[in-house]
């Protein structure tokens, strides 16, 4: 009997070890009525940033495919690289980059995962 109990735990222990990042990952973003919105992003899943990138679009964003924005990859201390829109940019903290009339900054890099924060007129 030990060895069928051996066999189910060594099953369960690879299982764990192989169960996907995907399940890790992890979006919120909250905006303000002028525009500036504060972003976490942890895992590599594609979201939907809060507003349209383009300002002529208004505040609400409609799910266009233009308006995604996906962490590629992160390390702590170092680049966090990131596909927003049709732009893929690297960035350090504090620095930025922008995308149509959005201007998004890198405030927090961590393994995996950032914090971001956005301004646009």
């Amino acid at each position: 009997m030990r060895r069928p109990a051996r066999a189910i735990l060594s099953l369960s222990a690879i299982a764990a070890l192989t169960v996907p990042l995907a399940a890790c990952d992890t979006y919120s973003a909250t905006c303000d009525t002028k525009n500036n919105c504060e972003i976490e992003i942890q895992g590599d899943k594609i979201q939907e940033f809060p507003r349209p990138y383009a300002a002529s679009e208004g505040t609400e964003n409609d799910g266009a495919v233009s308006d995604r924005i996906q962490l590629i990859s992160a390390e702590a201390g170092g680049e966090a690289e990131i596909e927003a829109g049709s732009t893929t940019a690297t960035c350090t903290e504090g620095e930025s980059f922008t995308e149509a009339d959005t201007t998004i900054t890198c405030d927090v890099v961590g393994d995996d995962k950032v914090e971001l924060s956005s301004t646009r007129p």
